[in-house]
């Protein structure tokens, strides 16, 4: 197992930063997830990691010994393309063991090798198969088997998942979760699908803009965001982002039209009348309430199985709603919602999460 320090890593191309002076520190064993919109740095920054992209400025370490510089093929990692990159004339078991025969291993080790992978990936029906008769979560499958045959002290994964179907992707994430827990590898996995770094990571880099933005464990990220940035991106339907100036009138309250307004008896003392802030809401945090004075105008319902989502306006707003037990409305008609206020987010003029920890 290995661990990677990144100390100011920058990658500019021409007139473009791609990646703007990045630290992080990845302990060895980790499963560590990029994530974030496109064109944020995510995958330039995986590819600096393995060596595939010269940084333009800064240091990579594994395990505290300089790999800045250090070709891509001494640097004992693997990686998985969202492409298979399989070659399509050889077999899987061929594609298996393609790159150790390249490499001079004897006849005896890379059975070894490859048999360890065919058992781990239950790849044992498929070897005689070539690409073209395999389906997309078992060619992915002989891709990683072929990373993993190559006993890096590092896996690397750009995207594994994005060509498959919705169903094979969930399979893939528990196999790929299962293959950390018994390898105990080192993992860095760049995705864009929130879902995938939910479920997969120890911890989450949430990138924007060649930047990082907030760093922590799933649940650090969706019940802590740094941000409006990272709360917005983390969670589906995307959280109610309600900004406003605070008003004192009896307590506390956010006014959202002249009608309605949020009180805000539960917010850090740092919040006071005339602060300019931005109040978040996670929609599964919202139910039906006859006796709130908060109303929605319904404009959508869409039905996803175990919960149904609500969509429309409270007051100018946007404002969505998940429920596993439905809403008695139809589109075009209003209903009236609660909340708890300690689930209340809040946020400052510069979009940065007011905590108790930041009390004036």
């Amino acid at each position: 197992m290995t661990s990677i320090s990144l100390k100011g890593v920058t990658k500019i191309f021409g007139s473009k930063c791609a990646v703007r002076e990045t630290d992080l520190e990845i302990e060895s064993g980790e499963f560590i997830v990029f994530v974030g919109p496109s064109g944020c740095g995510k995958s330039t920054l995986l590819r600096m990691i393995s060596g595939l992209e010269e940084a333009t400025g800064g240091s990579i370490l594994f395990d505290q010994i300089d790999m800045t510089a250090t070709p891509a093929s001494k640097r004992g990692v693997a990686m998985v393309f969202q492409a298979y990159a399989l070659y399509p004339h050889m077999t899987a078991a061929r594609n298996l063991s393609f790159g150790l025969r390249m490499t001079g291993h004897s006849k005896e080790e890379i059975a070894r090798r490859v048999g360890r992978a065919v058992k781990i990936l239950r790849l044992d029906d498929y070897l005689n198969r070539k690409p073209a008769q395999l389906s997309g979560g078992q060619c992915q499958r002989v891709a990683i088997g072929r990373a993993l045959v190559q006993q890096p002290k590092v896996f690397l994964f750009d995207e594994p998942l994005s060509n498959l179907d919705a169903g094979l992707r969930g399979s893939m994430r528990v196999e790929i979760a299962a293959l950390h827990r018994e390898l105990g590898n080192t993992m860095v996995y760049v995705t864009h699908d929130q879902l995938e770094a939910m479920t997969l990571a120890d911890r989450i880099v949430v990138l924007n803009d060649g930047r990082i933005e907030q760093i922590g464990t799933p649940h650090e990220i969706y019940h802590q965001p740094k941000n409006i940035f990272v709360a917005e991106f983390m969670g589906a339907p995307r959280i109610n982002m309600l900004p406003g100036v605070a008003v004192e009138e009896g307590g506390l309250f956010l006014p959202l039209d002249p009608e309605q307004k949020i009180p805000l008896a539960a917010a850090p003392s740092a919040v006071k009348a005339g602060d300019r802030i931005s109040v978040g809401i996670r929609p599964e945090d919202v139910s039906g309430s006859p006796d709130s004075a908060l109303e929605m105008r319904v404009d959508f319902i869409e039905q996803t199985g175990a919960m149904t989502h609500y969509f429309g306006r409270v007051g100018r707003h946007e404002f969505r709603v998940a429920s596993s037990e439905g809403l008695p409305c139809r589109p075009g008609e209003r209903i009236h919602l609660g909340f708890a206020a300690e689930r209340l987010h809040y946020f400052d003029g510069k979009g940065q999460r007011i905590s108790p920890e930041t009390q004036r």
